[in-house]
């Protein structure tokens, strides 16, 4: 979960993604392509596992509040392990985290 705040901090405001965190996590969902899967999954938002939940609102607020380390060294782009997008071949890939693999660009262009 870390991880995954940690690109979508590293988003906000980078060139080529949008400014605020919810347009951020909602890109693409106009087109239905959205950046990140559980956005548009089409499964329902209700809170199922309390425990986790805590665990995913202390996370955001550190990442809100700038106490959240960058492990992802500047991510951009992630995937699960079982995809192989064609877009990873250009980028570099900074860690492994779970079933997830994240990228960084190679400059500063964005995808």
């Amino acid at each position: 979960m870390e991880a995954v705040a940690n690109v979508i901090m590293n988003r906000l405001g980078h060139e080529g993604f949008p400014n605020t965190i919810c347009d951020v996590v909602t890109q693409g969902s106009e087109q239905g392509a959205c950046q990140f899967s559980w956005w548009c999954d089409g499964r329902p938002d209700e809170v199922m596992e309390e425990d986790r939940y805590e665990i995913a609102k202390e996370i955001a607020r550190q990442a809100l509040n700038q106490q959240l380390p960058d492990r992802t060294d500047g991510a951009l782009y992630f995937h699960q392990r079982t995809v192989a997008p064609p877009w990873a071949a250009d980028y570099i890939k900074t860690i492994e985290v779970g079933e997830f693999f994240f990228y960084r660009p190679l400059g500063d262009a964005s995808h």
